[in-house]
C-alpha cells in the first residue's frame, strides 16, 4: 500500500516485477489449494493491496514471476488494467533466481516488491537515477538481508549474518535504474553457482553490483508487514483495518470497529471486531468473533473465537450452552 500525496508526480515509466512462486509452507493449510499472495487481508488479497498501490505509478510493464495454482493469480490479476507478463518459476531457487527471470526481457527503472509483504512508501522516492533499497531497523538482524551504510550509501549488503554490522533489514522494496544490471548480476552468481542457504539470493547480486561501483542509497520504511505467518497476517489485518476500515450498518449485529465487512456477508445475533476482516458471501450467525480474518464463503454458526483465519468454503459450527451452577462449582467443558 504506497502513499502519495495529492498533486505529486510520480516521475519515471517503471517496470515492476513481483515474485509470488513461494509455496507459503508456514501457511498451511491455507495455502494447500490457494497461493499465498491471494491470501485475504484487511478485505483483499495480499497481493490486491499491492496492485492497488501501484495504481498512481507510470508502469510499462508488471512481471509477475509464478510458480503453482499461477492460474488462479492469472485469473485474479484480470481485474486490473496493468500490462501483466507471467514468468514460470519452475524450481524454487530463490529470491534472486526469481528476480533473474523475471528481469530478462524488461530493461530500464524497475521496481521489485515481494509479494508476501505490504509496504508504505512514498512512490516518488523509489524513482530517479540511484539504486534504492527499502530499509527498517530490527531487533533481530541476523534473519534478515542487512546494510551496511555510509551516510545514506550503501557500501555492503549480506544475507542472514551471523555477526551483523548493523541493524537495517531490507523490507521488500527494491528500486533498480536499469533491470539489465540485476539481471546480469544474477546471471554471474547462477553461473558460479553462489548460493547461501542453498538459494541464489538478490543481495548477492547486489552486492556484485556495489562491487562494481554501482550506487545504492537507503530509504527507511517504517510501516512494514510481513504476511509470511498466520501471526503476522493477523498482526497485518490488524493494522491495516486501522487505516481502512469498512461495514455496512446492520441490525442484529454489534460491531465494534475497526472491521471489514462486505455487502454479500449476512451475519446475525453476533459481535463481530475489533479487528475482524470478512471475505465475500460470509454467513455469521449467533457468533462472537475478534482478531480474525473469515475468507470467502465460509460458515460461522455458534461460534467464539480470537486469533484466528478461517479458510475459504469453511465451516466452523460451534456451541452455546445454557447454565445454572451452584456456588463453588467447577465446570469444564472439552
Amino acid at each position: 500500500m504506497n502513499k502519495r500525496t495529492a498533486g505529486e508526480d510520480p516521475g519515471n515509466i517503471v517496470n515492476v516485477i513481483i515474485p509470488v512462486a513461494g509455496e507459503g509452507v508456514r501457511l498451511k493449510p491455507h495455502t494447500h489449494f490457494l497461493p499465498k499472495c491471494l491470501l485475504y487481508v484487511a478485505g483483499k488479497p495480499i497481493l490486491g493491496h499491492i496492485l492497488d498501490g501501484l495504481k498512481s505509478l507510470k508502469i510499462a510493464k508488471i512481471v509477475i514471476v509464478i510458480g503453482s495454482k499461477s492460474d488462479q493469480i492469472t485469473k485474479f490479476c484480470e481485474n486490473y488494467d496493468f500490462n501483466f507478463k507471467f514468468v514460470l518459476q519452475k524450481n524454487r531457487l530463490g529470491l534472486g533466481h526469481a528476480v533473474y527471470l523475471g528481469s530478462k526481457d524488461i530493461s530500464g527503472p524497475t521496481l521489485v516488491l515481494l509479494g508476501d509483504t505490504i509496504t508504505d512508501f512514498n512512490l516518488k522516492n523509489f524513482t530517479g537515477k540511484t539504486n534504492i533499497l527499502g530499509v527498517k531497523e530490527v531487533e533481530n538482524p541476523q534473519r534478515f538481508g542487512i546494510v551496511e551504510i555510509k551516510g545514506d550509501r550503501v557500501i555492503s549488503v549480506v544475507e542472514k549474518p551471523e555477526e551483523p554490522k548493523s541493524n537495517l533489514a531490507i523490507v521488500g522494496v527494491y528500486y533498480f535504474t536499469d533491470a539489465k544490471n540485476i539481471h546480469r548480476a544474477m546471471g554471474k552468481i547462477i553461473k558460479k553457482d553462489i548460493k547461501t542457504r542453498g538459494e541464489y539470493q538478490l543481495t548477492d547480486g547486489i552486492a556484485l553490483l556495489i562491487n562494481e561501483g554501482e550506487e545504492f542509497r537507503i530509504i527507511k520504511i517504517n510501516d512494514w508487514f510481513d504476511c509470511g505467518t498466520p501471526d503476522a497476517l493477523i498482526e497485518t489485518n490488524r493494522h491495516l483495518l486501522n487505516l481502512h476500515s469498512y461495514f455496512p450498518r446492520r441490525k442484529r449485529v454489534n460491531v465494534i470497529p475497526p472491521v471489514f465487512i462486505p455487502d454479500s456477508a449476512e451475519i446475525v445475533d453476533s459481535v463481530i471486531g475489533p479487528n475482524v476482516s470478512i471475505g465475500e458471501n460470509v454467513r455469521i450467525k449467533n457468533s462472537i468473533i475478534q482478531d480474525s480474518i473469515i475468507n470467502n464463503n465460509a460458515i460461522i454458526e455458534n461460534a467464539i473465537f480470537s486469533n484466528s483465519i478461517i479458510g475459504q468454503n469453511a465451516i466452523v459450527r460451534g456451541s452455546f450452552k445454557r447454565l445454572n451452577v451452584g456456588d463453588s462449582s467447577v465446570i469444564e467443558f472439552p
